[in-house]
């Protein structure tokens, strides 16, 4: 155990639930139907930011879709960022409901492993606080957790250090005295500003340079996190 780190806030989603390969399928599978094209570029600015900026872009590239003339099966008339995200979400919570959150690799362990030395856990996630408790829950993840910090509890998203700054502060640490374990550029950005140690387990977007000179460690699962720490 690293004498001066006392506290390890987590990100959720693509660090400890594999969700965000579920939530790229349906956003594929829905932008077909609509004919929205790049909606993997739409996807990646998304990835660990709140509601309100995934809204904020996909209303910009349903925009630029209808403008472009696209088309597909369902007719891009009237629809709206926020209406294909409340979609997004009936989609993934049917296949949830059906076959359970699918956890990251080591995940369950990691958190026994950290809690065992010590360490006070948080959970800071851009997603909306009354989808965070619920889905922690049903996973069994949510007793390792000594606070949970989820969309709605603060103004600033990712990568704004807000979310960070917050959930050290309810866990009564220090930002030099805690690391941050994200997959997201955003993330990772938010967690170097806030002034911690930020550790990289990339998900779907792989360390560019940026994330390479902000991390403070990049590895390639949560086991090795665990034996690490």
């Amino acid at each position: 155990m690293y004498s001066d780190i006392k506290t390890i806030i987590f990100d959720m989603d693509g660090v400890l639930f594999d969700s965000e390969s579920l939530d790229k399928k349906v956003w594929i599978d829905l932008a077909g139907e609509y004919g929205i094209k790049d909606i993997m570029s739409a996807f990646k600015e998304s990835i660990g930011t709140p509601d309100y900026n995934i809204i904020s872009v996909l209303d910009r590239y349903i925009e630029k879709s209808r403008q472009d003339g696209c088309s597909g099966s369902r007719s891009l008339e009237g629809l709206t960022g926020e209406r294909f995200r409340k979609e997004s979400l009936v989609f993934f919570d049917k296949y949830v409901e059906e076959q359970g959150m699918p956890l990251k690799y080591y995940a369950a362990e990691c958190l026994s492993s950290l809690k065992s030395k010590g360490y006070k856990l948080g959970l800071a996630s851009s997603t909306p606080v009354e989808r965070v408790v619920p889905q922690l829950t049903d996973t069994g993840l949510i007793g390792y957790f000594d606070d949970v910090v989820g969309g709605g509890m603060y103004k600033k998203g990712k990568p704004d250090p807000e979310v960070f700054l917050l959930s050290c502060e309810r866990l009564g640490g220090k930002p030099e005295e805690s690391i941050v374990i994200e997959d997201s550029y955003n993330g990772i950005r938010a967690a170097h500003a806030a002034g911690m140690r930020p550790i990289m387990v990339p998900d779907l977007i792989m360390p560019d340079d940026e994330m390479k000179a902000k991390a403070w460690k990049i590895f390639e699962d949560l086991k090795e996190v665990a034996e690490f720490l």
